[in-house]
């Protein structure tokens, strides 16, 4: 029986099925050995056996998911070894169905197993589950049609039966599992479980070099897991250890952040948090809500340390909303790991789309066989760099999505979900995202809860709804009402949640004052703070307003320099300008003397920036209290003010009379969260930070409007709640229906309808829906290129020709995305991107350009003349200051 040959390099070499199997099993062992011991622990409480039996057990399913390769199905895919098959008289009489449309090999493990395994001792249910469990390694569960398509022909019957019988008990012998398990189901985490690790192993075993089989099949297993050792050590998957085994200090473990003659002292936050953590020897979850600049992060990096050593966790990831305030804690999560690089090497990963553009990532890379030009102990294996393994590295920092990707029948989700269990997950800025992402939240940590991780969820302005159903996710029942800020802290098992109040850092009053929506005023007003000097924040809520308050700013005759950052410029031209902004208005930036920076919500979510006056559209509350967080941010002198000694937020939308239209912003934000939150603000000359924090976002969010308001807003405000309402409700349902499965129900262990799940890498020719992690507007990433006397080009002088090949290296694909931009406008993305095929088909294009370049498979390229390109009703400039810039 063969399982893998050498086909490509036509030499004739190929390995047997049982040492595919072995290789499998032993690459299984060896990871749960580099696993802390409660990784172990679970498994073993899955089954209900001892540790050592359950890891026999477990590695044996593992070996046995390819045993459906034992079948005529299988064995006719190579002549040669179909041609010695049967040369021992092993033969069919019926031909299997051909290529490419023959029965896949997981498909026949999954129907063929239960049986065997039956035959073992194991009950009915239990011996399916676990069967589907191994069966989906190569990424999606097997249907009831793929699984009644596995008729006699294709598996083959009677003396096929014998040799798959004799794999299954060589397999179980040389594991020496023992009696089988008397578990009657084998659901929820134990299923995940299960597939993550069978999926991992089988892509170590399957890399491992052909190896002589020999006579005696212990000694081989014995080999195989030598060579499985020497595998996971190249691709830097070394053994787990508690970073922390005995208890420090926080100002011990974040002395490295001190100066000269300030050393680091803990805020009370971080006190509370560290008292919250004494004598938690369970997963557990905490909410820590409280202001900007408490010392979340820090607090957050501690509860891993802490609940690592309690629990036996393997590690952290840190999911963060957008890419760019994943860069920024990136860096702080190195600098951190970094103390504890000395004594152990430590894998780091950057999980999102940009990775390959941010050098601070780069820099630490790890290639094949070259050694870390990064930090000593600090690395980041390329390895792991695959989107589909990224959350099996030990430590990473990336967005959310790639965390709720783990919940969605996306390709190996379960192999996400695998890296995720057991460990410390960090969800950052918590309020920042909208129904739908919000109930895939939830569901995920259900899923951590039950894969017994450990949860830190960190925001500024929390709804009591949402606060509430997070918690609930986590199993409590029952808490108590604290004034914010708070900490509440779940223990796995306990319904009954703990919650602790401290005192936050006062700050300064802000001194709130009205402005109109019209850009006109803003400019002047903006102007007015800056002339005498300082740094003014001018925050809009779309593009083009940025965009046409810069135009109006920029040529002043005063003097003020103007700077203007979104989202809509090309890649690597945005994350020039997110430094920018960083080394002017940051925490340790050069100040200008006097400076505007005009921008939209990209400044909103961790970006640590310090302005003088800030001007801003009326938004949600949270999120103006979120912009309101950057104005006197940290302490400064009078002279560094500029005379700005006290922080002023105007707010542009609250002068307008009546019911306010807030025109483009309703395409962005709810019109009821925007009329309450100008009733909760416009009344108001000052916000009391940070009391007033919470009492604002409840009042928006969770109490009914205020008495006495007349017919023309009560008829407004109950207009646009019922509309809410209703996307409200569905975005909830699609969020219930999106994740595959709930770990307390059972009814998703059956076999899926028969149906093509989605794959979470599509073409947008063929996939344009794949599973969502987020609602809003769809959006096109289009790659700007420039037509050059006939030769397209990267820069409009001509002197970065490009290739359109379907197939690039790694470094030209950097360079064509490092010019790719997202956009969203509907003239590009309706009737599935039709404008942007057409303009394609126009200028002669590939219909698949860079299909097989998995970093550009999904971008559409647009060829700009002039620095223009017209996509049906819609003209589109490549401006060097504004970014893209639309027209009709």
């Amino acid at each position: 029986m063969w399982a893998k040959s050498d086909r490509e390099k036509d030499e004739g070499s190929w390995h047997p099925l049982i040492a595919h199997l072995l290789d499998v099993a032993a690459s299984a062992e060896v990871i749960l050995e580099r696993e802390p011991p409660k990784t172990l622990e679970l498994y073993a409480r899955d089954l209900k056996l001892e540790p050592q039996q359950a890891k026999a057990w477990i590695c044996a399913l593992a070996g046995l998911h390819d045993i459906g390769k034992a079948s005529p199905a299988f064995q006719q895919k190579w002549p040669e070894g179909k041609e010695r098959v049967w040369a021992t008289g092993l033969t069919w009489s019926s031909d299997p169905t051909p290529p490419p449309d023959d029965v896949s090999h997981s498909v026949i493990s999954e129907a063929v197993l239960p049986e065997l395994l039956e035959g073992k001792g194991w009950t009915p249910r239990a011996a399916q589950n676990v069967a589907a469990a191994v069966g989906e390694h190569h990424g999606f569960r097997a249907s009831q049609k793929n699984l009644d398509d596995v008729v006699s022909k294709e598996r083959g019957k009677g003396v096929w039966d014998e040799v798959r019988r004799e794999l299954f008990e060589a397999v179980l012998e040389v594991l020496e599992v023992g009696e089988a398990p008397q578990v009657c189901i084998y659901g929820g985490a134990a299923f995940e479980r299960l597939a993550g690790l069978t999926s991992f192993a089988d892509w170590i075993g399957s890399s491992l070099d052909f190896h002589p089989l020999g006579n005696d099949l212990a000694e081989y297993y014995r080999n195989a897991k030598a060579r499985a050792a020497q595998k996971l050590d190249s691709v830097g998957w070394f053994e787990r250890e508690s970073l922390m085994p005995e208890p420090q200090s926080l100002e011990a473990v974040f002395a490295y952040l001190g100066k000269p003659n300030q050393p680091f002292k803990a805020r009370p936050l971080q006190t509370v948090l560290e008292g919250l953590l004494e004598g938690v020897d369970k997963p557990a979850l905490f909410l820590v809500e409280a202001p900007m600049g408490e010392g979340k992060t820090e607090a957050a990096l501690y509860a891993h340390l802490r609940l690592q050593a309690a629990n036996g966790h393997r590690g952290m990831y840190i999911a963060l909303p957008t890419q760019a305030t994943g860069n920024l804690m990136f860096e702080r999560a190195k600098a951190f790991l970094g103390r504890y690089g000395a004594s152990r090497k430590l894998d780091l990963q950057l999980l999102h789309g940009a990775s390959e553009l941010v050098d601070a990532y780069q820099n630490i890379v790890v290639r094949p066989n070259a050694p870390s030009e990064g930090e000593e102990g600090v690395g980041a294996q390329v390895w792991f760099s695959h989107r589909k393994r990224g959350l099996l590295s030990e430590y990473a920092v990336g967005t959310v999505d790639q965390a709720l990707l783990s919940i969605l029948p996306t390709k190996h989700h379960f192999v996400r979900l695998w890296g995720l269990g057991n460990r410390v997950v960090v969800l950052d800025e918590v309020h920042a995202y909208d129904t739908y992402t919000s109930g895939l939240i939830e569901s995920l940590v259900r899923w951590l809860k039950a894969l017994d991780s450990s949860v830190v969820l960190m925001s500024a302005t929390l709804p009591k709804a949402k606060r509430e159903s997070l918690l609930r996710a986590f199993g409590a029942e029952e808490w108590e009402e604290e004034p914010y800020p708070r900490i509440t802290r779940v223990i796995k098992g306990n319904p009954r949640a703990t919650t602790e109040t401290f005192a936050a850092r006062p700050q300064p009053t802000l001194t709130l004052k009205r402005a109109r929506l019209d850009l006109e005023d803003i400019k002047e007003k903006a102007l007015e703070q800056a002339r005498s000097g300082g740094c003014v924040a001018c925050i809009v809520n779309t593009v083009q307003r940025a965009q046409d308050l810069y135009r109006a700013l920029v040529s002043n005759p005063d003097g003020v320099e103007v700077h203007l950052f979104h989202a809509r410029y090309p890649l690597e031209e945005r994350l020039q300008r997110e430094q920018t902004v960083l080394a002017k208005f940051g925490k340790e930036g050069v100040r200008p003397h006097k400076a505007i920076l005009v921008a939209t919500q990209v400044v909103e979510q961790s970006l640590d920036l310090d302005f003088d006056v800030m001007f801003t559209d009326l938004a949600p509350v949270d999120l103006v209290l979120q912009r309101a967080g950057r104005l006197h941010r940290h302490a400064r002198s009078p002279e560094e003010r500029r005379g700005h000694t006290k922080p002023v937020l105007w707010v542009a939308g609250l002068e307008e009379g009546g019911v306010p239209d807030f025109d483009s912003t309703e395409r962005i934000y709810e019109r009821y969260i925007l009329l309450r939150s100008w009733l909760a603000l416009h009344s108001r000359t000052q916000i009391d930070l940070p009391c007033d924090i919470d009492r604002l976002v409840q009042e928006v969010y969770s109490e009914p409007p205020p008495q006495g308001l007349s017919v023309e807003w009560k008829t407004a405000l109950e207009q646009a709640q019922a509309r809410m309402d209703k996307r409200d409700s569905q975005a909830q349902d699609e969020a219930f229906y999106a994740a595959f499965g709930d770990p307390c129900e059972t009814d998703w262990l059956e076999a899926p309808d028969p149906r093509k799940l989605p794959d979470d890498e599509p073409n947008p020719d063929d996939d344009p829906s794949p599973p969502k992690t987020r609602k809003g507007r769809p959006s096109a990433t289009v790659v700007l290129l420039h037509k050059v006397e006939g030769r397209l080009c990267l820069d409009p002088d001509g002197q970065q020709p490009v290739s359109l090949a379907a197939k690039l290296e790694l470094a030209e694909a950097k360079r064509l995305f490092a010019r790719s931009v997202k956009l969203s406008r509907h003239e590009l993305t309706r009737n599935d991107f039709e404008a942007l095929k057409a303009h394609r088909e126009s200028q002669g294009l590939a219909a698949k350009v860079w299909s097989e370049t998995p970093l550009l498979a999904h971008a559409h390229p647009v060829v700009l003349e002039g620095g223009c390109a017209v996509l049906g009703e819609l003209e589109l400039e490549l401006h060097s200051e504004l970014g893209v810039v639309y027209r009709r």
